[in-house]
């Protein structure tokens, strides 16, 4: 019996330290882990400043990516753009030391997000599928208003 008794005390004292709650500090590093299963990179390659300035050749453009769960262009829902200072724009990151932002695609349009997850009206793109895939992003929050024409890098 004694045994017993000692047993079931154990048991009892073991159950009650697992139930305590453990509360995270202010310290404790959040680590969020993106993963994709694809990356599209979309490489400058000509702007026009104002609606009535022509295209002009962009010599070594910067890389915007676009980053997918499989290998289909229009599953992107998150993107990266290191160097932006062709298109002046900054975006609200979804995760800071990755630098990785948010887009919204919808059939041919590409919409940016602000920080309560709305879409912005100052920025937004088009996709052309055919018969060259391509990618225009305007920025209508500059003045002159900025175009920048991205090609698909394969």
């Amino acid at each position: 019996m004694k045994y017993c008794f000692n047993f079931l005390c154990s048991v009892a004292v073991l159950i009650l330290i697992q139930s305590c709650g453990k509360k995270d500090k202010a310290t404790d590093p959040q680590i969020d882990h993106f993963t994709f299963g694809a990356k599209f990179n979309w490489k400058e390659d000509v702007i026009k400043t104002d609606k009535e300035g022509s295209w002009v050749k962009i010599s070594n453009g910067n890389i915007f990516s676009w980053l997918a769960k499989d290998a289909t262009l229009r599953g992107s829902n998150f993107a990266l753009y290191s160097v932006r200072t062709n298109l002046k724009a900054d975006f609200v990151y979804t995760i800071q030391p990755d630098s990785v932002f948010a887009i919204k695609q919808v059939a041919d349009s590409v919409f940016f997000l602000d920080k309560n997850g709305l879409q912005r009206t100052d920025i937004k793109g088009r996709v052309t599928f055919s018969p060259d895939t391509s990618l225009i992003l305007v920025n209508a929050g500059v003045s002159p208003e900025i175009m920048i024409k991205y090609r698909l890098e394969k």
